[in-house]
């Protein structure tokens, strides 16, 4: 038996569902997550925006100030976001290929990886701090147009802006990034490429802000993406992965709002 296939055969032994390898979806049940999930938010958002809705939604936020109103709207459209996204996920994993929730990354791992995960994050935090840095000062006109983009949505709600990117995000992106996309990558790549390409994946979700500020976090957030694919590959869960991005996006957040 290869050194492979005992690793394998390890994440296969119960309490560790089956090799991310043998994961039972395909190309089409991506492709037509990325169909449906569309299809569901265009559905929510004419629910959200028709009168009587909106009208209720005004109706509950009367008499606090227009910072407040804009972080309970942008946490309220995010959680909305990814519940749609999670509807549809589980409907084709657990409905149309017939999978288990442990089978998306959502089991215990051992003990120790707790302290790795934060060990991560911190190691993540500081270099991926001074790779921003490096890439400012070689395009010093360079504007990261996250920031901007975040203290709109939530001004200095944190108690708004917490919830959403360091709660809701990782816990939503861990399940599309890493255990479903990356584990559909695993059924054909080798760990590092697969690492690599849904890392990119992940940072191209992020990205929007023009082209010249996605040169400024477009590599970071790929780097990052390919640290949480590596926890999940060897951890054989999501958990790991999802405290360093929580980790990873708190610290992030403070800084910007």
């Amino acid at each position: 038996m290869t050194r492979q296939d005992a690793d394998a055969l390890q994440r296969a032994t119960p309490g560790h569902g089956r090799p991310l390898s043998a994961a039972p979806w395909d190309w089409s049940d991506v492709l037509l997550f990325l169909l449906l999930f569309f299809s569901g938010l265009a559905i929510a958002d004419a629910i959200l925006l028709a009168s009587p809705v909106e009208a209720f939604g005004r109706s509950l936020l009367h008499g606090v100030g227009p910072q407040t109103q804009t972080a309970t709207g942008n946490l309220f459209l995010q959680t909305v976001t990814y519940l749609v996204g999670i509807a549809v996920l589980l409907g084709l994993v657990l409905g149309r290929r017939h999978a288990h929730l442990d089978d998306l990354g959502w089991r215990m791992p051992r003990l120790r990886w707790i302290p790795v995960a934060l060990v991560a994050a911190a190691i993540s935090l500081v270099a991926l701090s001074y790779l921003l840095d490096l890439l400012q000062a070689l395009f010093p006109h360079v504007q990261n147009a996250q920031v901007p983009q975040v203290q709109a949505e939530y001004g200095h709600a944190l108690s708004f802006a917490i919830p959403a990117v360091a709660v809701v995000a990782p816990l939503a992106e861990e399940t599309f990034f890493r255990g479903f996309i990356y584990t559909w990558m695993r059924r054909h790549l080798r760990v590092p490429v697969a690492a690599i390409l849904s890392g990119c994946f992940f940072a191209a979700a992020h990205l929007g802000y023009g082209v010249q500020s996605e040169l400024l976090i477009g590599l970071p957030l790929a780097l990052l993406g390919v640290v949480l694919a590596l926890l999940y590959e060897y951890s054989g869960s999501l958990m790991p992965g999802a405290i360093v991005h929580a980790v990873f996006n708190l610290v992030n957040i403070i800084q910007i709002v």
